[in-house]
């Protein structure tokens, strides 16, 4: 069944590329996830799914004819592994608050304030055979399985993160547990240049993990905590699709949020009884 929030529940703090503050309110609703601008008096609220992606630099953002909200796949990804369908978000700045740069903090908020079954059902994204998109040394996969289960595979070319995989077998608790708490991440030699094409912002080394030339400049929750933090990042994007998931395999290869989003809308047009 859809679920939405018992009562509202609010997170202050500022955007991680933006640097803006901003105050987030989730409210109960029961017509899906909505984003609204309430700093921009004409804007009508924007519906959390892949046709309404504006771009996809380095976040995922959503927009419509009157606003745009971005980097929104942290919350996205709380709210889908949680089984949450349908709220009402209000924003009073365009990104909202990095917390401490992974999913927990909206998790905690979500699950403190409780959650309620709707009367209606999520439709299911029935995928009845192998799903497949690639594009340069970029994959991705979603076939039929017994569970459901996200498998990552992160590579790059600095040696302290060369090659990372991870598979979540896709439960609240094992989301909680094992993803949550996984920071987004950077390298060094990439901030100056972010920064001045008006980026990462609100960055520092108590929400990113910062990755060095030869070391990392701060600790990491887990060692592998770079690929836990693509994977909560994929989870957020594929929750665009606005279905439920059933038992499936997804695998991820070198993807992003650009990838994420398309990988989401070929899934939506190979759905049976689309």
């Amino acid at each position: 069944m859809r679920k939405t929030l018992t009562t509202a529940t609010t997170i202050k703090g500022i955007g991680l590329h933006t640097g803006q503050p901003v105050t987030m309110t989730f409210k109960p609703a029961e017509n899906g996830i909505t984003f609204l601008r309430t700093d921009l008096p004409d804007a009508k609220p924007i519906v959390a799914d892949v046709y309404h992606v504006g771009s996809t630099l380095r976040g995922t953002n959503l927009k419509n004819e009157t606003a745009e909200v971005c980097t929104v796949e942290h919350a996205l990804s709380a709210l889908h592994a949680l089984g949450i369908t349908d709220v009402a978000v209000e924003m009073d700045g365009p990104e909202p608050p990095v917390t401490d740069g992974a999913s927990d903090e909206y998790v905690d908020a979500f699950l403190t304030v409780g959650l309620r079954e709707l009367s209606t059902e999520q439709p299911v994204l029935n995928i009845t055979r192998k799903i497949t998109y690639s594009s340069g040394n970029i994959e991705y996969s979603a076939e039929p399985a017994d569970k459901l289960t996200f498998t990552f595979v992160y590579e790059h070319k600095h040696p302290l993160v060369s090659h990372l995989e991870y598979t979540l077998e896709f439960t609240p608790d094992n989301y909680i547990h094992q993803i949550a708490r996984a920071r987004t991440f950077g390298f060094e030699e990439e901030m100056a240049f972010l920064r001045e094409h008006g980026l990462a912002k609100g960055g520092n080394l108590q929400n990113a993990v910062i990755i060095g030339k030869d070391r990392f400049l701060n600790e990491r929750r887990y060692p592998d905590e770079m690929v836990r933090h693509k994977l909560l990042d994929l989870i957020g994007d594929i929750s665009l699709t606005a279905h439920k998931l059933p038992p499936l395999k997804i695998t991820c290869r070198c993807g992003g949020h650009k990838h994420n989003a398309i990988f989401a809308k070929i899934l939506l047009d190979n759905r049976e009884g689309k």
